[in-house]
């Protein structure tokens, strides 16, 4: 008499083979995102390893505090000190300096932006006839006087 041939499912305790593409794939995916993490960190690092040095080259190329500074070198818009001679502006028979257009037609039509307080005496000064100095706090940002002699003074204080 035949025996009659039944399924059987395989059983748990067999032990499942791997495939070596299997194995290969899932450790060349690894080492890709791991790759792409190292380039990412490297390339954070020297981006900011460079806006540093842009930072301190900016700070030391600033004039000292206290000194004139040329007109022509600040925008008069943003109060910064740019270190290249900016685009002049003539209002009134008198010459103010902007960095880009936008500060161009605000120093045209704008009366408060060619106005400034001298920091000494709080007096409203015209930033055309000023005496300019570079603020002590290295940032760049500029202070407008009314004569050398407060920008001397504000400098004692």
């Amino acid at each position: 008499m035949k025996k009659k041939q039944t399924y059987r499912p395989p059983t748990a305790n067999k032990k499942k083979k791997f495939k070596w593409s299997e194995i290969f794939i899932t450790a060349l995916a690894i080492v890709m995102i791991g790759g792409w993490f190292v380039w990412l960190a490297v390339h954070t690092y020297q981006q900011e390893k460079q806006e540093s040095e842009m930072k301190q080259q900016y700070q030391s190329s600033l004039p000292v505090p206290g000194t004139a500074v040329d007109h022509k070198l600040v925008c008069m818009v943003n109060n910064t000190y740019m270190g290249v001679d900016q685009i002049p502006v003539v209002v009134l028979d008198k010459t103010y300096y902007g960095c880009c257009p936008k500060c161009v037609r605000d120093l045209n039509t704008d009366e408060s932006v060619r106005l400034a307080v001298d920091p000494y005496s709080n007096v409203s000064v015209d930033k055309a006839r000023a005496f300019i100095t570079v603020s002590p706090d290295k940032s760049g940002s500029i202070l407008y006087f009314e004569s050398e002699q407060n920008a001397k003074k504000y400098f004692k204080k």
